[in-house]
């Protein structure tokens, strides 16, 4: 990674604490893994297609790290809560993003015609892996968009798959926060068209 790319993390992480403090994006618990969380999300990268949707991007984890490191990647932010989309706003102006975009919406309410025809859905802390695909079901019904979450190994083993969907692969990354078991889950669905 290049030295301004090094740069731009560490502004946006300084960025993100000086926020929290009086928004509250992210949990105590996240601030103090907060450089862990970071990596996460860089580790994730080269799993990832070129355009991505960050789901319920929050402070902008894992969007922000991905967009700063690959400035080939298209990431658009997605984030139903309005002063965290302010957040995400300000911090990719900031830091010069000309490759994110931030949608204040719930994505379940996005027109899919303003969204690129191919791409992932990365989402880290939405919830169970249920409720992340009853909000993209139609989304996923196209074959060229999956979702990719951002679990443990003990997540997804009290997790059920709803019918109609599959695990397609499950990558482990390398995580140094206090759960060393990361993983990065994809699932498609089984009916899938175009």
């Amino acid at each position: 990674m290049e030295s301004k790319q090094k740069k731009l993390l560490e502004e946006y992480e300084t960025f993100l604490i000086s926020w929290n403090r009086t928004h509250n994006l992210i949990s105590k618990s996240q601030t103090t893994f907060l450089k862990e969380h970071i990596q996460d999300s860089l580790a994730i990268s080269s799993k990832l297609q070129r355009r991505l949707v960050d789901l319920g991007s929050g402070g902008g984890l894992p969007g922000i790290p991905i967009a700063i490191a690959n400035p080939e990647k298209t990431v658009i932010l997605v984030e139903s809560n309005t002063k965290k989309s302010a957040f995400l706003l300000n911090a990719t102006g900031r830091l010069g993003l000309k490759n994110t975009q931030v949608i204040n919406e719930r994505i379940e309410k996005i027109d899919p015609s303003t969204l690129p025809e191919q791409f992932d859905i990365v989402s880290r802390a939405v919830g169970s892996i249920t409720t992340n695909i009853n909000l993209v079901s139609d989304l996923l019904k196209n074959k060229r968009i999956e979702l990719k979450l951002m679990k443990t190994e003990d997540q997804l083993d009290q997790e059920k798959i709803p019918p109609g969907y599959r695990i397609k692969k499950i990558d482990k990354f390398p995580s140094k926060t206090k759960d060393k078991t990361r993983i990065l889950v994809t699932i498609e669905s089984e009916q899938q068209n175009g």
